[in-house]
């Protein structure tokens, strides 16, 4: 249905005789401002509520404290609904609050990939060495390289004393960090090595004596990680910017959520009318975010390659893959300002950025497509069936995988008989004769499918590509995944 141009027509013809409104004119033309900045900030929250989302959702069923971290020692199933996560990797999330805190330290173990990010979902701005700046990554993409590192995490003013020959420094300019580790395992008959690997990290006070890890086993519980498509977003993000200190980023849009009623030490209370607004509002900005996602394949340079279907993850030059064209806050990096489709489409399909998420180094961090539509341009969805074929040798050093995705929730597609919605290159797959892959996408699987992931009519999906370690063959541009056809038969 097209847009009614007669709202904006009234809208903008509304009288202002001598350049005063009249009554009318007045509660129409304020109700409009608030309904359109409770949207512009739903928006740009979008990466603090995803945030927000994650830590209400899996304390509620790990607990609570920087020694606390949900382990996923099963791999990420669809029962946790929690947006885009890998289902190929073993997962370790944790929530720590300096305000209680101090500062903390993190002992990081050999061969632990893991970020660190504040409760905005920018990455911590880690120590220069040889003239490289570490955002976020600690591990593997980090400064110990895999080794093993100590760690301190300070917040942004912190005036005491630093051993920076002890310590690899992490500053954050929020209360709240994010502690992000992921392990790897080579078979999915055994996941030990992964679950050794994140349950490894030690986290602890500087200054307070250590309560011991707490490594909670969450596989099997249900979980629900995700922020509100209605106006109880708003109630959220007054109880965010309460538990937070005042940010000193973007103060045009801190007033505007002061506009709305939403400052730091106030109590929050809309008029019954300025309720139902905030919730027109934020299901109009959550339908105005997901439709930016979903015709994200229309951007400048928002595709990996011109004739397919896949979006990357971070806009990048399409003839040079080395080269990012936005930094891990999604800010364009000629002009500096944000990329605000972009961020919009990141946090409300997907979390946590960190440089090695992101990076153009050969063999490290990962880099990831997603496919919103078919070969034709037309949207995945449940009912039909695909196929998909990846040529020889998937270009990753670690691991590959394809992943499925709902596209309302972006949560793992939790289809009838499937416990992980996706497959990689550690499963027992078919080649074709040449060593391409084949894989086959429906809600109707064969009798003995292997190369199969399982969908549900009626509902959309979208997939992720992961390639884990890209080789020189990914940056060369001399690999290129099909796209999903659909079968007409």
């Amino acid at each position: 249905m097209p847009a009614d141009p007669d709202r904006y027509r009234e809208l903008a013809a509304l009288p202002l005789p001598g350049g005063y409104p009249g009554p009318d004119a007045e509660q129409r033309l304020r109700e409009e401002l608030y309904f359109q900045r409770a949207v512009q900030v739903y928006l740009w929250a979008l990466p603090a509520m995803n945030m927000w989302a994650m830590k209400q959702g899996l304390e509620a069923v790990a607990g609570r404290g920087y020694n606390v971290m949900s382990v996923y020692e099963k791999r990420l199933q669809p029962n946790t609904l929690i947006t885009t996560p890998n289902s190929d990797v073993i997962y370790a999330l944790g929530f720590a609050d300096l305000a209680r805190t101090g500062p903390l330290v993190i002992e990081a173990p050999p061969m632990l990939q893991a970020l660190l990010d504040d409760f905005w979902h920018r990455p911590l701005t880690g120590p220069l060495i040889e003239g490289r700046r570490y955002l976020g990554d600690i591990g593997l993409p980090g400064p110990d390289h895999g080794e093993g590192g100590s760690y301190l995490i300070v917040p942004q003013d912190y005036d005491g004393d630093i051993d920076t020959g002890k310590y690899f420094v992490y500053t954050s300019p929020t209360n709240g960090v994010f502690i992000f580790a992921r392990g790897f395992f080579t078979s999915v008959d055994d996941l030990s090595p992964g679950v050794s690997a994140v349950e490894g990290i030690t986290v602890r006070p500087l200054d307070q004596p250590a309560e011991p890890m707490v490594f909670q086993h969450v596989s099997d519980v249900p979980a629900n990680a995700l922020f509100a498509a209605d106006g109880s977003y708003f109630d959220a993000l007054h109880a965010f910017i309460q538990a937070e200190r005042i940010d000193q980023t973007d103060p045009y849009m801190h007033g505007m959520l002061a506009a709305l009623g939403i400052r730091k030490d106030t109590p929050f209370a809309p008029s019954a009318r300025e309720h139902e607004l905030l919730d027109q509002a934020a299901k109009t900005a959550w339908r105005m975010a997901k439709t930016t996602a979903a015709t994200f394949d229309r951007q400048d340079r928002a595709l990996w390659w011109p004739d397919r279907h896949w979006v990357a993850h971070v806009k990048t030059e399409p003839d040079d893959f080395m080269r990012t064209l936005l930094d891990e806050q999604w800010r364009d990096r000629t002009t500096g300002h944000t990329d605000v489709d972009a961020k919009a489409h990141m946090f409300v399909n997907a979390y946590s950025i960190s440089t090695g998420m992101m990076s153009s180094i050969v063999g490290m961090g990962a880099k990831y497509g997603a496919a919103y539509k078919d070969s034709d341009g037309d949207y995945l969805r449940g009912e039909n069936t695909y196929e998909i074929t990846l040529p020889p040798h998937p270009p990753a050093k670690l691991f590959w995988s394809i992943t499925l995705y709902d596209a309302e929730t972006a949560a793992g597609l939790d289809a009838p008989g499937q416990q992980y919605p996706s497959l990689n290159g550690m499963n027992d797959i078919d080649l074709n004769p040449d060593e391409s892959i084949t894989l086959h996408i429906g809600p109707n699987p064969p009798a003995g499918a292997r190369n199969w992931l399982t969908t549900v009519p009626g509902r959309g999906w979208f997939s992720l590509f992961r390639f884990y370690g890209p080789t020189q063959e990914f940056f060369d541009r001399a690999y290129k995944p099909g796209d999903f056809i659909k079968n007409t038969n």
